[in-house]
């Protein structure tokens, strides 16, 4: 499953149509689809409790009044209503289509054109000679059309926005705004299709009048805007329907002419792929050994939870590195780690530390790699040794290297170009959060947030490592171009020390062989999918939000239960998940969730349910 911008999906369409779907299939497919997931997700509407549509004059509109066709042949042409922000007369292509045969099922439509009170109105009757609202309790200012929109809403089973899709951008008109204001009144969980109206198909960024869904069912693959800035909070749950397109158009990786580029979602299909496997033989240094290297005075939780992260994901051995003054305290947490006394001058690592390092892998196996950075410190003396230690100070190669926290900081100062004339040059992992990534780069946080992917892709060029951009979506890029999202992960997950851990996990598949993309891309899958387990045991719901919000929204995890949840969230990526597929299916076949539940035995919850 591919990650794109709104020219890419429209690429996409055009390439279906040529391939020999018309656009009224497309369609259809769209809408009665959508129509199936709203049965599962909220059950049969009635009269009393009908689901509510908001449709446009475009193909987004065209796709609502394909659901409202399907939602009236189902459950009965009464328990649905349809609002037209258009002038039916103006209808084209498409939409005229569906406009015509929504009118032959007898669906109570609603409908005004133009731009202002004075623009067309009108009203086709319920087949029961009701037209939908009354209007009562109209909001100061709302003409009849916006009155009944607000008194339906407010007694919907579902609000479905189908306002507005990919080809729009910019400010809402005022119609428009109007429209989602009054369908957002009611308070029923809102349907979106495709995107929720006012959302920018690239960026992300939402109007003011954007509506908050509890639900998204997206078309074809998974928009950028969903998943960024604005996107998560307004999409809601992100269900992706297949409408028969052929694989999707890709464009270049790094985006063309402005357009965002392409990335990979991380789906349980990949992750199974780059699992390592073990043979019957396999032995501890067949597995690899991690070094882990920081913790000065103060921080010497952040390299032993990187280090504890690193058993849970498969390193056969793990040592510790810290100032010898620290080393106490490390050992004395956990017996299954090996520690090594690193030379300190007042808890922080001095220059003779480089050396050290140096002499204690000279006898490893050589299935190792590093992860340098957690709780280092970023004095004089540790900045001379992280460039020792990147320069391949002592004997032997420089051996696969994770750089987090302190080390990035190090590297920042001293310029992250740097890196792109190591020796080897060797595998090297980044896993900056945003403002680490910022530092690196010379702009500001604001400036990485604004545009991940190609800040993530920017870096990637100029270190030439590969890069782990974390914060929701964390994104993977390497210096080929090549991107990779991952959806999983939590709210719960914001606190403490998950960075370290997620530094550990990928230092222990680059110690069992995996390349650095690869060690990358299943260690944020796993470190993520180990965080939704968590929430999951904690009783957040797997999928939905009517209710509850995110999933792990109101779970209060800490590092230790996400470490603890890596054996499973690897078991699980080796054999599938618990349905045997591999792939998380949706409510309906076709569709799949963005971000599948990982819970077993329980249902999303139902719109009903609010």
């Amino acid at each position: 499953m591919w990650l794109l911008g709104a020219e890419a999906t429209r690429r996409a369409d055009r390439a279906a149509m040529e391939a020999g779907l018309s656009g009224p299939v497309l369609m259809e497919t769209a809408g009665r689809t959508a129509a199936a997931v709203l049965l599962a997700l909220a059950g049969a509407p009635d009269p009393r409790r009908p689901v509510v549509v908001l449709a446009g004059g475009g193909n987004n509109g065209g796709d609502g009044m394909v659901l409202a066709r399907w939602l009236a042949r189902w459950a009965g042409p009464a328990a649905v209503r349809v609002y037209l922000l258009a002038d039916p007369d103006r209808l084209r292509g498409e939409a005229a289509i569906q406009w015509w045969l929504l009118r032959r099922e007898g669906v109570p439509v609603r409908w005004r054109g133009g731009d202002g009170p004075a623009g067309r109105a009108g009203v086709q009757p319920a087949p029961n000679g009701g037209a939908g609202g009354t209007g009562d309790g109209a909001a100061p200012g709302e003409d009849d059309f916006l009155a009944a929109l607000r008194a339906d809403a407010a007694r919907a089973l579902v609000a479905v926005d189908a306002l507005l899709g990919v080809g729009a951008r910019g400010p809402l008109r005022p119609p428009a705004a109007a429209a989602l204001r009054a369908l957002a009144a009611g308070g029923a969980p809102v349907l979106a299709l495709d995107l929720p109206s006012g959302l920018d198909p690239d960026t992300g960024e939402a109007a003011p009048e954007t509506p908050r869904a509890t639900w998204t069912v997206t078309f074809g693959v998974p928009k950028w805007g969903l998943v960024l800035r604005d996107g998560p909070e307004r999409a809601g749950e992100v269900l992706v329907a297949d409408i028969g397109w052929p694989e999707a158009p890709v464009p270049p990786a790094g985006g063309d002419g402005g357009e965002p580029p392409a990335a990979r979602v991380i789906d349980p299909v990949l992750a199974r792929e780059l699992v390592p496997r073990r043979p019957p033989g396999a032995h501890k240094g067949t597995a690899g050994h991690v070094t882990v290297i920081g913790g000065r005075a103060g921080q010497a939780g952040a390299p032993l939870l990187a280090a504890r992260a690193a058993l849970r994901a498969g390193a056969g051995t793990v040592t510790v590195a810290v100032p010898a003054s620290v080393r106490p305290e490390v050992a004395a947490q956990e017996a299954a780690l090996m520690t090594y006394p690193l030379p300190d001058r007042e808890g922080e690592v001095d220059k003779g530390a480089a050396e050290a390092v140096a002499a204690l892998e000279a006898g490893r196996p050589a299935r190792r790699a590093r992860v340098i950075g957690p709780g280092l410190g970023q004095g004089r003396d540790a900045a001379h040794c992280l460039m020792a230690w990147l320069g391949g100070a002592g004997p032997g190669e420089v051996p696969p290297t994770v750089l987090d926290a302190d080390g990035l900081n190090l590297v920042a100062a001293a310029g992250v170009e740097r890196l792109r004339h190591r020796p080897g040059p060797f595998p090297l992992v980044l896993t900056p959060h945003p403002g680490e990534a910022a530092r690196l780069l010379g702009c500001g946080t604001g400036e990485v947030q604004a545009d991940r992917p190609r800040a993530a892709l920017r870096l990637a060029e100029r270190s030439g490592a590969v890069v782990v951009l974390k914060g929701y979506g964390t994104l993977v890029a390497d210096p080929h171009g090549r991107l990779y999202f991952c959806s999983r992960g939590n709210p719960g997950m914001a606190t403490a020390g998950m960075g370290d851990a997620l530094a550990g996990v990928i230092g222990a598949l680059l110690a069992q062989g995996l390349e650095p993309v690869e060690a990358a891309v299943l260690g944020v899958y796993l470190h993520a999918l180990a965080g939704d387990l968590a929430a999951a045991a904690a009783g957040a719901p797997p999928a939905g939000r009517a209710a509850a919000g995110w999933p792990g929204a109101f779970a209060r995890l800490t590092v230790g239960d996400v470490i603890e949840q890596l054996p499973t969230a690897i078991a699980w990526c080796a054999q599938g998940l618990p349905s045997g597929t591999g792939v998380a299916p949706g409510p309906v076949p076709g569709v799949v969730w963005l971000r599948p539940p990982v819970a077993t035995g329980r249902q999303p919850l139902r719109g009903g349910e609010r």
